[in-house]
């Protein structure tokens, strides 16, 4: 069997096990997500999918990389989506606001297109890089296992189908496609960790043994496998911890926790916060602090966290929390009228269908525009709702952005959060159009 046919087959019982529908490629024009795009193109109906590419606007070439991708979409009829990224507006580190950006782009055009699944081109070799990087950086075993093979994304999924293919295997499967692509020298320059672990570190480990991408495969499925062991007693835990979450807090008692081990105490708050507030940056040595105030006899004690999160003990109660919440707002507005929000001005009036940004099917009685409050649900498809909480956590919103993004009310129901919610996705019949004007003073 040739490595086109293995990967063909790879792929397509990868998206058949995790239902895929409605799919949406991520594509950079590199040999990884080219090979894949050629892929789906084969096994996929033309109407069910299409490529989403983001031009980072970093390096000279980067217009003529989307400019070919939009050629290779032209000439096979496939749906193409584009964006550029103004990165004057980058506030943290370049490589990980180009991240977030692109991520959200692609939520975007899922969410406006019905794209149900992202595929990315992830393979063995990031894979492996990816753990040899985060065992360098920090050793959270929840940050070593983060690169999985599917996981839910804002109203969908991420589905990685070639983890266990190797780079080889994709330029194998190009070069017998005669698959062209563009080739990304930066890759080869050694100014970050990880294209030093691809260009230098990797390839001698795999000079010891010829089977360390699979070896590497191997251990990731372990772990995750013991992981999802301790998932088991972990949520036993924190169910006789009596955790409680908020948007800005998570409190429980820690009676339970003091006569665990101190290494499961460690694994226990690294999956904590990986999985309940993944905006917190926490490091070894203060889960450490943790672990230390949690046995100490001292009844009230504290760990100083990031951003001003702190770890509170007092007696047997604990609390994860952020003190300085900025100032909340709530005000009952009318159409054609124009508020102030602190720097930023807000102005709803009806329109036609084709400027609207909200559609809802009858006029409201009344409206109001407000921050976040306990119990704020969002109606889904077949009346279904979600907890707002829920939906911050998903579209990985910052808690500390959280108490100050607008909540859109009709009839005390939640019709419209910035960015994140509208309740025209979920509506069939629409016979009342708004435009929605928010701008800066």
């Amino acid at each position: 069997m040739t490595a086109e046919i293995d990967l063909i087959s790879q792929v397509r019982h990868v998206l058949q096990q995790n239902k895929a529908k409605k799919i949406l490629v991520a594509v950079s024009g590199g040999v990884d997500s080219m090979a894949l795009s050629d892929i789906v193109d084969q096994i996929w109906s033309k109407r069910a999918w299409g490529i989403v590419n983001v031009d980072h606007d970093l390096r000279p070439t980067s217009a003529k990389e989307t400019e070919f991708v939009q050629q290779f979409c032209h000439n096979r009829d496939i749906q193409f989506f584009t964006t550029k990224w103004n990165h004057n507006q980058a506030n943290v580190g370049v490589e990980a606001a180009a991240r977030e950006f692109r991520y959200d782009y692609f939520q975007q055009i899922m969410r406006e297109n019905g794209f149900d699944t992202l595929l990315t081109a992830h393979h063995a070799n990031d894979l492996s890089e990816n753990i040899l990087m985060k065992l360098v950086r920090s050793g959270n075993v929840y940050e070593i296992t983060s690169l999985k093979s599917q996981r839910e994304f804002g109203h969908g999924q991420i589905v990685r189908p070639l983890l266990t293919a190797s780079k080889k295997d994709l330029h194998d499967y190009a070069q017998q496609r005669s698959l062209n692509y563009v080739q990304d020298e930066s890759n080869f320059e050694d100014i970050t960790m990880r294209n030093r672990l691809r260009s230098d570190i990797l390839p001698k480990l795999q000079t010891e043994n010829g089977q360390l991408l699979r070896h590497f495969g191997l251990f990731d499925q372990q772990m995750n496998a013991l992981l999802s062991i301790a998932a088991d007693k972990f949520d036993r835990l924190e169910s006789e911890m009596k955790l409680q979450e908020t948007d800005s807090t998570i409190s429980g008692q820690i009676g339970s926790l003091q006569e665990i081990p101190a290494n499961q105490q460690s694994l226990f708050w690294g999956r904590l916060f990986t999985k309940k507030m993944p905006h917190l940056s926490i490091s070894n040595k203060q889960i450490r602090q943790i672990i230390a105030v949690i046995k100490s006899e001292k009844p009230n004690s504290e760990v100083d966290l990031e951003n001003g999160w702190r770890f509170r003990r007092s007696y047997l109660d604990f609390e994860i929390t952020q003190p300085d919440e900025l100032a909340s707002f709530d005000l009952a507005i009318k159409p054609g009228q124009e508020y102030s929000l602190g720097k930023r001005r807000f102005k709803i009036f009806e329109t036609t269908q084709e400027n609207a940004d909200i559609a809802v099917t009858k006029r409201p009685d009344s409206m109001r525009i407000r921050t976040r409050k306990p119990g704020d649900r969002l109606l889904l498809d077949h009346q279904k709702h979600q907890k707002l909480s829920k939906r911050f956590i998903n579209e990985k919103v910052p808690a500390k952005k959280r108490a100050q993004i607008p909540i859109l009310l009709f009839d005390n129901q939640v019709v419209w959060v910035e960015k994140i919610y509208n309740i025209s996705d979920y509506l069939i019949k629409k016979q009342i159009f708004y435009k929605i004007d928010f701008n800066e003073v």
